[in-house]
């Protein structure tokens, strides 16, 4: 038999959940409740800025939105759930509910169960090497699904793009919108825009390639996207490669009182 916290009993989750204003209170409360009783071991906690259940891993999140709550219980659960996600939208690691549609607390049971299952079958497995398995940060993954449908897609197709070309970088919401690091120094990241998505490479002046428009004093430059469609994935991968081998210092520049210098 599942155990249950006492109603009574605070928790990071219960002050995040109290502060959302309506209808997203009431109705992050109802799914947390059934969380609880599908993972009654996991600790409670704020992570990304997310309402977060951790049990040797994080199992799931919830995040408050104006229009709709934010889902968040990692790639392998979408896609091992994604006959019953068919009439939901989602994105990688994500499921979007709107606040005029049902929750889906049958099914948000049985994912976080299955979260359950899967992070104890961990526990007794030894990690072995192979290739790095691809994570979106899920406060990349809140940004990109609080996106209208276009900047959505372009946001989510960009993320992927990103995460498969930098497997050694630190992706992360920075200043607000997505940024992916190399060892702690900005490299690229993107942003949305009435007029469309840009995508801005920190050294992108250096990279010697003239679709890149120049932005500010330093080295950056930019690419805007008005639809998914304009993103070509070759440029893409020529773009981030060169991000990886020509870096101008950023994360010292304030350091050296405004002087940048060159990385490599």
């Amino acid at each position: 038999m599942t155990r249950r916290k006492p109603p009574s009993e605070s928790t990071p989750i219960t002050a995040y959940v109290d502060a959302a204003q309506e209808p997203a209170r009431s109705r992050l409360r109802t799914l947390a409740e059934f969380i609880r009783e599908e993972a009654p071991d996991a600790v409670e906690r704020i992570a990304y800025g997310l309402a977060t259940w951790h049990q040797g891993e994080n199992l799931i999140h919830l995040g408050a939105f104006k229009h709709h709550v934010g889902i968040y219980p990692g790639a392998a659960a979408i896609a091992a759930f994604a006959n019953e996600l068919a009439g939901f939208k989602t994105s990688k690691g994500a499921i979007r509910v709107p606040h005029d549609a049902p929750l889906p607390v049958a099914l948000v049971r049985r994912i976080t169960r299955w979260r359950v299952e899967q992070a104890a079958s961990k526990v007794s497995k030894p990690r072995t090497g192979g290739s790095h398995a691809e994570t979106l940060n899920a406060d990349v993954a809140a940004y990109n699904a609080s996106q209208s449908n276009g900047h959505r897609a372009v946001c989510e197709a960009l993320a992927g793009h990103l995460s498969k070309a930098l497997p050694g970088a630190e992706g992360k919401v920075w200043h607000g919108h997505p940024v992916w690091f190399l060892e702690a120094n900005p490299v690229v990241g993107y942003s949305t825009h009435k007029e469309g998505t840009r995508l801005l490479f920190w050294s992108g002046q250096s990279f010697d390639e003239p679709t890149l428009s120049p932005v500010g004093k330093f080295k950056a430059a930019e690419a805007r996207y008005a639809d998914v469609a304009d993103l070509h994935a070759e440029v893409l991968r020529r773009w981030l490669t060169k991000a990886q081998d020509i870096q101008w210092d950023y994360k010292n520049v304030a350091k050296n009182k405004g002087l940048l210098t060159r990385l490599r």
